[in-house]
């Protein structure tokens, strides 16, 4: 249902969350991608990369947590950027979460 305030970052939100409810995950993972790309801000890029993750693409959700690992550290919030690159390294040991 949408509401005449809505932002369509709003709208891409409430869409991911009901297609992960229904299992859905690459189609919130869609949405996810389109919010992130709107909004630009690192919580988006782990939200897609975790969705990713829920979808079975790992690569995929290995990219995005790094562009929001990157994102933390450019604003200092590099507790956050250890919370992810531990994300990160849970999907792939082998990987360099730098």
């Amino acid at each position: 249902m949408m509401h005449r305030d809505d932002t369509r970052e709003d709208v891409l939100k409430r869409r991911a969350r009901r297609f992960a409810k229904q299992g859905d995950f690459r189609r919130a993972a869609v949405a996810l991608r389109e919010h992130a790309a709107i909004t630009g801000d690192a919580a988006s890029y782990v939200a897609l990369g975790d969705m990713l993750r829920r979808a079975r693409r790992v690569p995929d959700a290995i990219s995005a947590l790094k562009q929001g690992m990157y994102l933390h550290r450019r604003c200092g919030a590099s507790g956050r950027a250890q919370t992810v690159a531990r994300m990160i390294i849970a999907l792939d040991p082998w990987q360099r979460a730098s």
